[in-house]
């Protein structure tokens, strides 16, 4: 009852959002209460599309009319991520000896939208891991001139590796399965309601009323109109002499405020624009001989989604991620050749020495090494 009552406030809020591209997050929470975490991730690589997501949002608002519609609404959204699976689990790897500016331009809006959502549901660990290597890959592309080094080749090769046996675990299952099967049926059910969700309204003639029709006297030749007071003023009730009375002095008046009855303004002799009260805008600056308009608003270009990817991505660490074997290695070398040699040319304290040493030394070159 709970989940039920949930549910519909989602719905109705998710209703009442503006669309936008990746889908409405109240519409999107509302779907994802029924979705599989890897669910979830696909689910927004497809929304990722413009025109996919106003299509989700429209659905949403259906059910939100009538929630017992989510059943079709899931299948057939579940529907579409199984084509986008099947469709993406064969995408090849990026070309690591390329030139990328950062790392989100290795991925598609697709995989950018999927890698964000999909960290959300990652364990903290998981997570922390995953972006160190996404962070070494950035680096590495800064600092050679959008060039991967042979770590960061496999360490992109990795994550595309990844990214596509999820995709390919997925689709054996019943979910996926039933959806393939269920997907278009049930799109084609929304379509029908959309469409009649869009059929006008039938009039209803009104009903005749029963009381005998206001038959209006024509005004008697030579009688003055008859006057009301409002309190302040005595308004004269209209006909046609008294219509035209006030039509010419509603002319004259503003024809007085510097405009003409038919709605076209002339400008005071000041150079201002004439207010409804009077008061008047600053002058308009003299135009430039031989210039042309610009219809071009000074409007800030849209941020490039690859600059954005990595700093959102690092918004969702935790903590710093546990080291791997790999990344002991050096520093173990480095102990082990550091306190040998030291022990062969100062002894005891030559290997104390030499294995301190050795360690920052492989520790600093390990570090170059896998970056």
């Amino acid at each position: 009852m709970i989940r039920t009552a949930v549910l519909a406030g989602l719905l109705a809020l998710g209703a009442a959002v503006p669309a936008l591209a990746g889908g409405d997050p109240a519409a999107v929470a509302a779907v994802e209460a029924f979705l599989r975490n890897d669910e979830k991730a696909m689910l927004a690589a497809v929304l990722a599309d413009k025109d996919a997501a106003a299509d989700f949002n429209d659905d949403v608002k259906l059910a939100g009319a009538d929630p017992k519609l989510m059943k079709l609404v899931l299948d057939k959204w579940r529907g579409r991520i199984v084509a986008y699976a099947e469709a993406d689990a064969r995408i090849p790897t990026p070309d690591v000896e390329g030139t990328y500016k950062n790392y989100g331009a290795l991925m598609t809006p697709r995989t950018r939208a999927y890698m964000l959502r999909r960290l959300k549901t990652m364990s903290d660990n998981d997570r922390n891991s995953l972006i160190e290597y996404l962070d070494a890959v950035d680096t590495a592309l800064k600092d050679n001139n959008g060039k991967l080094t042979w770590y960061t080749k496999k360490v992109v090769a990795g994550i595309f590796d990844k990214y596509r046996e999820d995709l390919n675990t997925y689709l054996p299952t019943p979910f996926a399965q039933g959806a393939k099967l269920g997907g278009p049926a049930a799109s084609a059910s929304l379509a029908s309601l959309h469409k009649a969700a869009e059929q006008p309204a039938v009039a209803v003639p009104a009903t005749p009323s029963t009381k005998d029709p206001v038959v209006k006297k024509p005004p008697v030749p030579g009688k003055k109109p008859a006057v009301v007071a409002d309190g302040k003023n005595s308004v004269a009730v209209s006909s046609s002499t008294a219509a035209l009375d006030q039509a010419r002095d509603a002319a004259e008046a503003e024809r007085r405020a510097g405009g003409n009855f038919d709605g076209n303004v002339t400008a005071p002799a000041d150079g201002s624009v004439a207010g409804g009260n009077g008061s008047g805008r600053p002058p308009l600056g003299a135009s430039t001989p031989g210039a042309k308009p610009s219809l071009t608003a000074g409007v800030p270009s849209p941020s490039d989604p690859d600059d954005n990817f990595l700093s959102d991505v690092k918004k969702l660490k935790t903590g710093k991620a546990p080291m791997k074997f790999f990344e002991y290695v050096p520093a173990g070398l480095g102990l082990l050749l550091g306190g040998l040699i030291g022990f062969l040319l100062g002894g005891p304290i030559g290997l104390l020495i030499g294995a301190g040493a050795g360690i920052i030394a492989g520790d600093a070159l390990g570090s170059k090494f896998f970056k």
